[in-house]
């Protein structure tokens, strides 16, 4: 899931109308890889805006929801289902531009910004994203770039939230209780 949320990021991104190309480049700008590669002349990172992952919070907000599912048929509760408690994630992401002029870098995170300010909100199989800018301090910024190699470069931080990743098995049947059989107890 974290990676089919990346690759629409990068769609978006790359999007031929509203995207990053300016009419003269071919292939894609965006690219969803490890920034931190950027000096690696095998990398391919080169000349592009890349987005990195660099966080993975759970939602703890979200941690209370149930896990019965309620199966109704004619209006009649028939049983409740038990399902696998879902995983809700917020996605720390950098979008850095790794671009051959620093001028174009700058053009490409401030369209960047305007992409993502437009369409704050995207969808994945029928389940909505929200992406919003999320800004740090210098000095915390100054030690996510010491992480990532050094070199800093135009870039900007998004969280995402919330991503719901769940496994995939068939749920455990729960039946109701209907029916109560009580005895008497005898007390002496």
């Amino acid at each position: 899931m974290i990676k089919e949320v990346l690759t629409i990021l990068k769609n978006k991104l790359n999007d031929s109308v509203n995207g990053l190309k300016d009419g003269q480049e071919t292939g894609e700008i965006a690219i969803v890889d490890n920034i931190a590669k950027h000096d690696d002349d095998t990398s391919g990172l080169d000349n592009k805006v890349v987005i990195t992952l660099l966080s993975v919070e759970e939602e703890s907000t979200m941690k209370n929801t149930s896990r019965y599912n309620k199966v109704v048929v004619d209006k009649v509760p028939l049983r409740y289902d038990l399902e696998g408690a879902p995983a809700y994630l917020n996605l720390y992401v950098m979008i850095a531009a790794n671009r051959s002029t620093y001028d174009k870098s700058l053009s490409n995170i401030s369209k960047v910004i305007e992409i993502f300010q437009t369409n704050n909100v995207l969808e994945y199989n029928d389940f909505k994203f929200r992406i919003e800018l999320h800004s740090i301090p210098f000095e915390q910024l100054s030690y996510v770039w010491g992480l990532l190699g050094g070199k800093v470069m135009p870039s900007a931080l998004y969280k995402i939230s919330v991503i719901k990743i769940a496994a995939e098995k068939d749920p455990v049947k729960v039946e109701l209780i209907d029916e109560v059989n009580i005895k008497s107890i005898k007390v002496d």
